[in-house]
């Protein structure tokens, strides 16, 4: 084989942020809980631009729900405006893509023109011929055990680095009837192939690398939903041709 020709890149890997998680308790205290959430996107952003990160993913629920005010939406997009790197945004079960749902109601790349939301159902391919770089995601409409978020991945066919983003539930072993929804089974990881799989939608920092395939989620970045111990993670990858895929765990506050 061929030595690699393909550039090195640094990739922030981030999911379950959760904006607008809802709360309990007094309206002073809803509204603080609410302004953390806004202030650790906004540290991930700055994160991401401090790195300087050639992309930035978002592997599912940035949003806690479909149902955010468009304050929300307005504080998102103006985050997203100050990155001048690519971005690829998952949605996840708590943003899922149905019919008048956040990624139906708003166009972010219109907004975002570095932003790509992955919308199609069957899988998606964005192409970064500039990075050499492929990234594949599913959309999810419906958060259910029938839902595979890594079915209908092509097979890489070139030396560019490969990401496949998928938000789901991890089982070690295949299920016939999995009683979780989205599963990801271990093998459908190993089968791809890929460089690397963007994972979200379990709220610890886990590594479920299998076989030649790294794979990880970052976690959610606020790991305590009371807000009193914001302890998350994101996740800086760097990827060369000499050492592959590594990654870097990396506190949000």
């Amino acid at each position: 084989m061929q030595p690699s020709t393909r550039r090195a890149l640094k990739i922030l890997h981030t999911a379950d942020v959760h904006l607008d998680c809802e709360s309990y308790g007094k309206p002073e205290q809803r509204q603080a809980h609410r302004a953390l959430y806004y202030r650790c996107f906004e540290t991930i952003v700055t994160r991401a631009i401090s790195a300087e990160v050639d992309v930035f993913l978002i592997a599912g629920d940035l949003f806690d729900h479909n149902r955010v005010p468009d304050d929300t939406i307005a504080f998102t997009q103006e985050q997203l405006r100050r990155l001048s790197c690519p971005t690829v945004i998952l949605p996840g079960n708590h943003d899922c893509l149905y019919t008048n749902a956040i990624y139906d109601r708003h166009s972010f790349q219109a907004q975002c023109p570095n932003v790509q939301v992955i919308t199609a159902l069957d899988g998606q391919v964005i192409e970064f011929p500039g990075l050499d770089l492929v990234v594949w995601g599913r959309a999810m409409e419906e958060h259910t055990p029938d839902f595979r978020p890594l079915a209908h991945i092509p097979t890489r066919h070139d030396q560019r680095w490969h990401i496949a983003m998928a938000h789901g539930f991890f089982f070690p072993k295949r299920q016939q009837q999995p009683e979780r929804s989205s599963p990801i089974f271990a093998e459908d990881i190993r089968d791809t192939g890929w460089d690397y799989v963007a994972m979200g939608h379990q709220h610890v920092l886990t590594d479920l690398s299998q076989g030649p395939v790294t794979a990880y989620y970052p976690g959610a970045p606020l790991i305590n939903w009371t807000g009193e111990t914001p302890n998350g993670h994101v996740l800086l990858l760097t990827l060369s041709p000499e050492h592959g895929v590594q990654v870097q765990p990396e506190r949000v506050f």
